[in-house]
Formats: structure tokens, C-alpha cells, sequence
């Protein structure tokens, strides 16, 4: 890369993420609950993984995100994949790379690991989980990323582990996102924290960046972006779901348009968001929109 990613980000003011690597797997046939969609990074399925990556550039992504979500041991155990960590990892940067070229950033995925915490009245230590994302990260850092995302994640603790994790091995840039739920009490993590507090929390852990991904509709993450914006001047990044799940003839659809994403885009802007791309249910073509609604 000619310009460093905080350089790009400086000169351009937003950039663009890409949108759900999930839901465009499962168009191509994945099958979702049976199938180990980081598994696709190798053999018959890799060009699949790379047409997606294509697809979100060709819409105007500015980085594109690893297939790589929940590639760490704990996850990949369920399907008999654990000691294939590494390789995954590294098939996946490499993948992302490929498609990316020189022009087009690379952020190494890690997702939560599924496992709760000792503290927690779970099964896993800190130092289990943290090893975890020790492997998850190294193989990553082989394929050549350039920046980390921690995404999805409802335990701020676990989120710290892997953001230890990454700052141990790497110097490189770390987006740090939650995922937050409206319920009687206001918008929280499934944990108890505010936007606000997970803000706080974040930024003195050290996360470069810090947002929220998941678990809302476009409009309904304007409420976590403001509250993040007032405790923090570190950029934002937000990814909403398109529309909040509904289940029809027992399928699950997303009921927001791409017309109807990208039109809150500018309200995000002003919220002080620098990354902006889609989670669940959204595809390239909401990228497409995002980028000509804000005219980039």
C-alpha cells in the first residue's frame, strides 16, 4: 500500500466497508448450521469466497473483511477443524489479498468464540480464550492483513482478550465493534452495557477504532452511534443488519432495501462514522448504494 490506512482514512473521511460475507456464502449454497463457511477458504469452494470479496470491491469497498469470523480452534472444533486454525487464517488473508490487489484494504476477522467466560459461570479460562485468538491472529498476520476487526461481540471481556491477543503480535490497526440489543432498559449488550460505557471501555483498551455491528436495523443504530460519539473522539464504524430478522414460510428474510440503508448514511456521517458497511441480510448492492448516496 502506497498510502497507510489512517492516511487514506484522513484524506477521504469515510470509507467503506464491505457487507455480509454470511449471507452471500449462503446464496452461493452454503449451508447454514451444517456447514463450516471458514472451511471454504480452501479446496473446490475457495473461488467462491474470492467472487464475494470481488463483488463488494467492484460496489465500491474500501476494505474488504476475511472470511474468517469464526476460524478460531474453539469454533472450528464443532466441525472436526481445530488444528486446521492456521491454515484457515492465513487461506483466508491470502484470498482477501488477492482480490484486494494494492488499492483495496484487508482486515482480519475475529469473531467471538462461542465459549463464556470462568467469570462468567462458564467453562473457559481467560488464558484458553486468549490462546485461542493468539493462533487465530498469527495466521492472519501470514497472510498479510492490514488491519484487525473484532466483530460481533456481546462480552467486553472476551473482546479485550482478543484485542490483547492482537497487540502482543501486531502494531496494526484494531477495529473494536459490539453488538447492542434495545430492550425495557434501554440499548445494551446482552452483558448490561450502554453504548456509552462499552465507548469508555473500549478506547482504554486500546481498540484504534471502535462501533457496533449487528443485532439493528439501520436507523435503530443511529441511537448507538450517538451515544458513542459523545464519549469518544476515536472514528466509528458502524455495520447495521438489513432490517431486523423475520421469518417467512420458514426462511429468513431482511426486510430493509439497499435504497433504504444508504439513505441514513448521511445522518451516520454527521454522527461522526468513518467506516460504514452492512451486516446481516446486506450484499453488495447496498455498498453500491451507500457509496452513491454519499457521493464517494
Amino acid at each position: 500500500m502506497q498510502e497507510s490506512f489512517f492516511q487514506k482514512l484522513e484524506r477521504k473521511g469515510i470509507l467503506l466497508l464491505d457487507s455480509a460475507m454470511g449471507t452471500m456464502l449462503q446464496q452461493a449454497g452454503l449451508k447454514s448450521g451444517e456447514e463450516c463457511g471458514e472451511l471454504w477458504n480452501v479446496g473446490q469452494n475457495r473461488e467462491k469466497v474470492l467472487k464475494v470479496h470481488k463483488a463488494n470491491i467492484d460496489s465500491g469497498s474500501d476494505i474488504i473483511i476475511t472470511n474468517t469470523f469464526g476460524a478460531n480452534p474453539l469454533k472450528l472444533a464443532h466441525y472436526g477443524a481445530s488444528g486446521q486454525t492456521r491454515e484457515l487464517n492465513r487461506a483466508g488473508a491470502l484470498l482477501a489479498r488477492e482480490a484486494a490487489g494494492e488499492q483495496v484494504f484487508v482486515a482480519g476477522d475475529l469473531g467471538p468464540t462461542g465459549e463464556i467466560l470462568e467469570q462468567w459461570g462458564g467453562t473457559r479460562s481467560a488464558g484458553e480464550i486468549r490462546a485461542a485468538y493468539e493462533d487465530q491472529v498469527a495466521g492472519l498476520l501470514e497472510g498479510g492483513v492490514d488491519l484487525f476487526i473484532l466483530e460481533t461481540f456481546m462480552d467486553l471481556e472476551e473482546l479485550k482478550l482478543a484485542l490483547e491477543a492482537i497487540k502482543t503480535a501486531s502494531s496494526l490497526p484494531v477495529v473494536a465493534s459490539m453488538t447492542f440489543q434495545a430492550n425495557p432498559r434501554g440499548v445494551r449488550t446482552m452483558w448490561g452495557l450502554t453504548p456509552a460505557e462499552a465507548a469508555r471501555e473500549l478506547q482504554k483498551a486500546g481498540a484504534g477504532i471502535i462501533g457496533s455491528n449487528c443485532g439493528m436495523g439501520t436507523r435503530q443504530m443511529l441511537q448507538v452511534v450517538a451515544e458513542m460519539a459523545r464519549v469518544t473522539e476515536l472514528p466509528l464504524a458502524v455495520q447495521p443488519n438489513a432490517g431486523m430478522p423475520e421469518v417467512r414460510n420458514g426462511k429468513t428474510y431482511f426486510p430493509e432495501t439497499a435504497e433504504q440503508m444508504a439513505a441514513v448514511a448521511p445522518e451516520f456521517k454527521a454522527e461522526g462514522v468513518r467506516l460504514l458497511g452492512g451486516c446481516c441480510g446486506s450484499t453488495p448492492e447496498y455498498i453500491g448504494a451507500i457509496k452513491n448516496k454519499l457521493g464517494l
